[in-house]
């Protein structure tokens, strides 16, 4: 016949704090796994704001012909375009630079691939070195855009030249 003695109250103890042990290592386990899934939502969110920012501006001139036409017109020689042509393209340029200014800080926090920000950036450096129109509505509103963006832009646009004409002192 075996003999069961009752277990004491200290070896109870024991069990019960190994078992919470278990459970607290299971329940680290399935929050890290849903912090995962969580960050993995949140980067595709980021991804799709920062594309459909992008997009909004090229969506309005594949819309708006007569906006089309203008902004060309901004873009090939900003200084010969009537005051409210001008104004049109200074609200679409706000845009681009706008999206432009998104894609920077979602790149600096991690939130979007890194492919997507130097797509984009690349595709924003052409649009201010080849289309005179961005460098003179940044010239009129850099100041509407804060540090660290502000500076990064500055640095990306084009450089005159000095005016061969100029005599110097």
């Amino acid at each position: 016949m075996v003999v069961f003695k009752k277990p004491k109250l200290e070896t109870l103890a024991r069990v019960a704090e190994m078992a919470a042990a278990f459970a607290v290592v299971v329940s680290v386990i399935y929050l890290a796994e849903q912090i995962g899934d969580n960050t993995r939502l949140l980067r595709s969110q980021s991804h799709f704001n920062a594309i459909s920012l992008g997009q909004r501006p090229l969506e309005l001139l594949v819309d708006n012909e007569s906006l089309a036409g203008e902004v060309i017109q901004c873009d090939a020689n900003p200084d010969s375009v009537a005051a409210v042509t001008w104004e049109r393209c200074r609200y679409f340029y706000l845009m681009e630079f706008n999206s432009w200014e998104y894609f920077y800080y979602q790149n600096i926090d991690g939130s979007i691939p890194p492919q997507l920000w130097l797509g984009a950036d690349g595709y924003f450096k052409t649009l201010i070195n080849t289309r005179p129109g961005y460098v003179r509505f940044w010239s009129e509103m850099q100041a509407g855009f804060a540090e660290p963006f502000k500076s990064y832009a500055a640095r990306q646009m084009p450089q005159s030249s000095p005016d061969p004409t100029a005599q110097s002192q």
